[in-house]
């Protein structure tokens, strides 16, 4: 069989022939695009190996028709390893060659394109559908950072309000006194004065009104220096940042000082105070943060974790490496509530309203965290002491 030089140029025909060695002998431009497919041109004296299914020695085994057809039907050429294309094809054998005459299923390539359109509309339409998914997400992230950002507006508004109230409410009972006896010793200047203009005014009654006055004043003078006591707590409460100045401090020294200034106290409710810190230590911070550090906690410890003990013990340990510095305060007081370790930084909270405005730890817990840049925990639990552990960048 011979077919006509107008397949030579065909891509979608592929027509061969092979002799009995299976070697190529001829064939049009489909065949020899078929076998290059997998990226190789192989020679003309390997071609037989690339016939699949049936291979080549079935081919040529196989007894043929009266026309000389040995096959007829699905044959598969390529690589056993790589790629391979499956073809409709007719095989003849004349003589001592093979011709081979193949053809791709016309209808296995519709589906296929059909296949790859509708691929290609389901990736437009997930395109689309991204896209559109893309806008409604941007549009909700807007959304949420004005919601956060009015969270956050509306969070400093009532921690302000927290604060002005609890400034009202400390300051309201000092100056309520001092305005109770500034009223009663002018009610009683005014009936002094006029029993000293009437001439009726005795001993009896001179020696009472300088008696009441002066009790006033003490009173007056002890309420006005616990409102300033209280407005000075409030202003250290703004402690801001990080000082930009680079300040230092050697700890031992400062806790030394501390120690000393509470010595009557400590010795009056029968405190023992143990200092673990190497002498020459030199931290990050400055003398007063650090003093005001290790004051409120020792007065916490002192008005509160002993109240009503005859003796306690309070532990200070300072560990520090290339990275942190560490400081443990531990005392063996009355300890805490789990609600009261929850609090215990929040403005305003203490376990003792007669002794305490609840601004020590507050003022504590914003100079480790904001002037110092660290962090502070507190652990404790009812009758075990409280401990409260204070790391910062070294």
């Amino acid at each position: 069989m011979n077919w006509s030089t107008s397949l030579d140029p065909l891509l979608a025909v592929a027509a061969a022939v092979l002799n009995v060695k299976g070697e190529l002998i001829e064939a049009n431009v489909g065949f020899r695009r078929l076998i290059v497919a997998g990226g190789t041109s192989p020679p003309s004296s390997d071609i037989a190996r690339l016939l699949i299914q049936p291979d080549f020695s079935a081919l040529w085994r196989a007894p043929p028709d009266r026309d000389g057809l040995v096959y007829q039907g699905l044959l598969t050429i390529g690589e056993y390893m790589g790629q391979t294309r499956t073809l409709l094809a007719r095989v003849w054998r004349e003589s001592k060659c093979l011709r081979i005459l193949a053809e791709y299923d016309i209808e296995d390539l519709e589906r296929l394109n059909t296949s790859i359109l509708r691929l290609n509309r389901d990736y437009t339409q997930a395109q689309v559908e991204l896209a559109q998914a893309n806008l409604r997400l941007q549009a909700a992230n807007t959304t949420l950072k004005e919601t956060q950002k009015k969270l956050v507006e509306a969070e400093k508004m009532a921690s302000l309000g927290v604060l002005v109230a609890g400034v009202a409410h400390e300051i309201n009972t000092p100056l309520g006194v001092c305005l109770s006896a500034a009223s009663a010793l002018q009610d009683e200047s005014s009936a002094v004065s006029a029993n000293f203009s009437r001439r009726s005014m005795t001993h009896a009654d001179l020696t009472r009104y300088l008696e009441a006055s002066s009790e006033r004043a003490v009173l007056i003078g002890r309420n006005l220096e616990r409102m300033a006591r209280l407005i000075d707590s409030f202003r250290q409460l703004a402690v801001g940042g990080k000082s930009r100045e680079r300040q230092s401090c050697r700890l031992r020294e400062c806790l030394d000082g501390v120690a000393g200034s509470l010595g009557d106290r400590m010795l009056a409710v029968g405190a023992v105070l143990t200092i673990d810190c190497p002498t020459e230590l030199l931290v990050e911070g400055s003398t007063e943060d650090w003093s005001n550090i290790f004051s409120n906690l020792l007065d916490n410890s002192l008005k509160h974790g002993f109240k009503a003990r005859a003796q306690g013990h309070i532990d200070i340990r300072v560990t520090h490496d290339t990275k942190s510095l560490r400081v443990d305060c531990c005392d063996d007081g009355v300890g805490l509530t789990p609600e009261s370790v929850g609090r215990i930084f929040d403005p305003f909270f203490t376990t003792d309203l007669q002794h305490g405005a609840g601004l020590g730890m507050h003022l504590v817990y914003n100079l480790v965290t904001q002037r110092l840049g660290g962090s502070i925990t507190c652990v404790s639990t009812p009758g075990n002491g409280v401990c409260l552990h204070i790391e910062v960048p070294a």
